[in-house]
């Protein structure tokens, strides 16, 4: 008969066509990590592989989830608005890269655009950490760069008021800005493991380090270990799923076939099932098609920010210089901008020595100093009190590169 192939060729090309579409996926965006405290004993190594694998597990049906188990201390969250396979996706590929970052280290954190995952040795769950935080930002400026961004703020503290009484504590908001025909988007979220009141001070906390630095920026972020916050003058986060539409009527009963017209039926059947297949597989590869690309795009252009600069703060005392995530340009003057850790940072510059010291600028003093693979650097240690432009910045890390050679 005509339709025995049918079920086994749809099979076959479906599959093939949804194992080509699962292929491509958008793969999570790392921001930063942090690493902590050595812990050599084999039998930790080997909790902690278990604990992530636990994590990577409950991230298939959970956004947010802590765990204690053989004395490891362990947490994952994803973005509100992300899929759960993208929340998957993300904290398996934070599982691997933070075992790869930080092999023997017995506290860490990892943060993407989708998620971020800890753990430690010690019970932080219930604790708000806001030291150290990660800040990143727009490099361009806002029509009145003198100005703050009342918007912005306005954006940003009205979340903070409602976020923390969700279940989810998240919260996104898109409103257009007064005085200026452009819109504003704006996302909070807290670790699910503190309380509203801790989780709205974590928030207030960041804000306040936001006034100090970013008010004239396009665009900024600050992440801590319980509480994020983002502003954009785009679009970055997804809107909630829309209302599934009304159940399609059940399809009427097929009319008994006539014997005698039987070939003339049987090739309409497979006419129609061909057509359909055809609709679908068509509709299929257009989807593949788009989703693929958007991705590509997202890679070439960013999601959100562009020209981003990194300045994790380590502050322990009331030094105003940021003590880690130092800036740095190699000696090809390429001004790319490279992170370091700040213990690779003190063994190049013999721990900040002054013999080292090349000079002070704007920015704050620089050093020379030298890579383990003999390649020399110039590190600059980044003062809050600084507003010097990124433009100035590069110029002068790479004007003291030159002299430095």
């Amino acid at each position: 008969m005509l339709l025995r192939p049918i079920p086994g060729a749809f099979l076959f090309i479906s599959c093939a066509i949804f194992g080509l579409m699962c292929s491509i996926t958008c793969q999570p965006t790392y921001n930063y990590h942090i690493c902590s405290g050595l812990q050599n004993q084999n039998n930790y190594i080997s909790n902690l592989d278990s604990a992530l694998n636990s994590l990577s597990s409950k991230a298939s049906t959970n956004s947010f989830f802590h765990d204690k188990s053989n004395g490891i201390y362990s947490l994952f969250l994803c973005r509100g608005d992300v899929s759960t396979d993208t929340c998957q996706t993300c904290i398996k590929n934070a599982s691997l890269t933070i075992r790869q970052l930080c092999p023997s280290n017995k506290t860490e954190i990892i943060w993407y655009d989708e998620c971020m995952l800890r753990y430690s040795d010690t019970d932080f769950f219930g604790l708000v950490q806001t030291i150290p935080w990660l800040l990143m930002w727009n490099a361009k400026n806002t029509t009145s760069p003198d100005q703050k961004n009342y918007g912005a703020l306005s954006l940003i503290y009205s979340l903070i008021n409602s976020a923390p009484n969700t279940d989810l504590m998240f919260g996104t908001k898109e409103e257009l800005l007064a005085g200026v025909s452009q819109h504003g988007y704006a996302l909070v979220q807290c670790t699910r493991d503190i309380n509203s009141s801790l989780c709205k001070s974590c928030l207030e906390e960041l804000t306040t380090q936001i006034e100090k630095c970013c008010q004239s920026r396009r665009g900024w972020r600050i992440l801590s270990h319980n509480c994020y916050l983002r502003y954009e003058e785009n679009q970055f986060y997804q809107q909630p799923p829309a209302s599934p539409p009304p159940p399609v009527p059940a399809a009427p009963q097929p009319t008994p076939i006539d014997k005698g017209k039987g070939g003339n039926n049987t090739t309409m059947i497979v006419i129609i099932t061909l057509s359909t297949f055809v609709s679908f597989a068509t509709a299929a590869l257009l989807g593949f098609w788009y989703y693929s690309s958007s991705c590509r795009k997202k890679e070439q252009k960013g999601e959100g920010i562009t020209e981003e600069i990194l300045l994790p703060n380590f502050r322990g005392s009331e030094n105003p210089e940021f003590d880690a995530g130092i800036l740095a340009t190699d000696e090809e003057h390429t001004g790319e901008m490279l992170c370091f850790s700040l213990a690779t940072i003190k063994a190049a510059t013999n721990n900040f020595s002054n013999a080292n010291k090349l000079g002070e600028g704007g920015f704050g003093p620089v050093y020379k100093g030298k890579l383990p693979n003999g390649k020399e650097i110039a590190v600059k240690r980044l003062s809050l009190k600084s507003s010097q432009g990124l433009e100035e910045f590069r110029n002068e890390i790479i004007l003291t590169m030159q002299t430095s050679t």
